[in-house]
């Protein structure tokens, strides 16, 4: 055969293959989503202006760290275990349990978030704060949700999983443009409560829909679903550091609603890259994980997933970047033109983080999560150490670079660590 037309098959069916893993549908539903969130900010932007957009960015970091809390890493571990169990009751029984284990530790860290607001520990906006005791309602509801659209994930429901996210996202936007039209920042927020108590009661309503019969006891004791969550949740707390954090930073070291405000429309855009990378680890997940007991196979799937990313980060993030410059001061006002420069840092970021994605998802598959953590950990610390330095001098292009340098040792770290891993399990082994 021709060595062009062979290129060309390959390649063909290699993209067959990944779309026939559902990447399509869970890429069309997470671009709807940000398509969705892109609008609402818009809405936002022109209704609250940067002020009221830099309250909100703080009042939603601090509810995504409370939500990673309340959910105790659960959702990991239901991912995890749920997808190498070989009969469907028995993930159910995954599922079923870290939901209700998820729902009793989401109740003791909503009384926490409560008071944390009140407490004199509070240094960031004072409005943001007198709202979060409302928001902070929804997180037994949206913890327990987040259980189930993992469940569907592990079972490689990748439609229903993206319909749900759909569904949710709609609702929400809905009731935040709705409420803030009728009534500013409060309405907003209060349109954020309802649409996110709406949205996790129609997820909680289909997963009842998928009960399997006949009903076993879980074959992962509650005690190891805790034990990976543990780790998967300081995991996880530290990469909402790694992504959102310096917002919080910003807000606390500049004390400027506005300036936060223009650094969260740059941190929204920045999410837009972030979608069909993460379509295509969601989707290629849970074979990662079924094949992680045969090291070799593990590897090979892990280098073309890696090439796949860089390949569609890249595109993203040069796409994203090429149109930002008139795009932003165009659609968001003048306003937000502050937002260019700091958004084409965050897009090279994004390709660092690229660059060990398919590494960090592949210590989570073969189940060593504590590896995980440390680089998530060694990450965190020099984000936090990069934005108290470059934050006060730089603004919030001190902070975009904080991110980029960041998420390039960061994905050093990840490629070390995870082939240290691999070694020590081939000379397990060979033992």
């Amino acid at each position: 055969m021709n060595p062009k037309r062979a290129a060309v098959t390959r390649i063909v069916t290699s993209t067959r293959r990944i779309l026939g893993r559902g990447v399509i549908d869970l890429t069309a539903s997470m671009g709807l989503v940000l398509a969705l969130g892109f609008v609402q900010n818009v809405f936002l932007a022109r209704i609250l202006g940067p002020e009221g957009l830099g309250q909100l960015a703080v009042l939603n970091t601090v509810m995504n760290f409370a939500g990673l809390l309340a959910t105790a890493g659960l959702t990991t571990s239901v991912l995890r275990y749920a997808a190498a169990q070989q009969l469907p009751e028995e993930a159910w029984a995954v599922f079923r349990s870290g939901a209700q284990l998820a729902a009793a530790i989401s109740l003791v860290v909503t009384i926490a978030v409560i008071v944390f607001s009140y407490s004199p520990l509070w240094v960031f906006d004072p409005i943001a704060a007198l709202w979060i005791p409302l928001a902070s309602l929804t997180l037994p509801t949206r913890s327990i949700a987040g259980c189930a659209v993992v469940y569907c994930q592990s079972q490689e429901r990748i439609r229903a999983m993206a319909v749900l996210r759909l569904v949710d996202k709609i609702l929400l936007v809905a009731s935040v443009i709705g409420g803030a039209w009728l009534d500013g920042f409060r309405g907003a927020i209060c349109g954020l409560v309802v649409g996110s108590m709406v949205g996790s009661g129609i997820t909680l309503l289909f997963a009842a829909t998928l009960v399997e019969r006949p009903r076993v006891a879980s074959r992962v004791a509650r005690r190891e679903l805790l034990r990976f969550g543990a780790w998967g949740v300081f995991t996880n707390f530290l990469a909402i550091i790694l992504v959102t954090g310096e917002i919080l930073l910003i807000s606390a070291l500049t004390e400027d609603a506005a300036v936060v405000g223009v650094y969260s429309l740059a941190a929204v855009f920045r999410q837009i890259v972030h979608v069909p990378m993460s379509a295509y680890l969601d989707t290629r997940f849970p074979e990662m994980t079924r094949v992680s007991v045969d090291l070799e196979r593990l590897r090979s799937l892990r280098r073309r997933m890696r090439l796949h990313v860089m390949g569609l980060s890249i595109a993203a993030a040069g796409a994203v970047g090429a149109v930002a410059p008139w795009l932003i001061p165009a659609v968001f006002g003048e306003a937000f033109e502050a937002s260019v420069l700091p958004l084409e840092i965050l897009l090279l970021s994004q390709i660092f983080w690229a660059l060990g994605s398919a590494q960090g998802r592949s210590m989570y598959a073969a189940g060593w999560v504590e590896g995980n953590f440390w680089t998530s950990l060694f990450a965190a610390t020099v984000s936090i150490g990069l934005n108290l330095a470059l934050i006060p001098s730089f603004g919030i292009l001190g902070a975009a670079a904080a991110n980029a340098s960041t998420h390039a040792l960061w994905s050093v770290v990840v490629t070390v660590m995870n082939r240290w891993h691999e070694r020590s399990r081939s000379r397990g082994a060979e033992r």
